[in-house]
């Protein structure tokens, strides 16, 4: 019974170890502004309080 959850744990953790896009890592996409423009100011969003925040301190 051990010897089972062990296995499942470890194949469970190696499944999820490997989530995800393999290759490299994708650039961002460049941001162009014409010329002779102010780029646009964007407003940050307000702190919305999330039931999980308690346990982030």
């Amino acid at each position: 019974m051990r010897l089972h959850t062990l296995l499942v744990t470890t194949l469970l953790a190696l499944s999820l170890a490997g989530c995800g896009v393999r290759g490299e890592l994708e650039p961002p996409s460049a941001a162009s502004v014409p010329e002779g423009e102010e780029p646009a100011v964007v407003e940050p969003e307000e702190d919305r309080p999330f039931i999980l925040d308690g346990l982030l301190l």
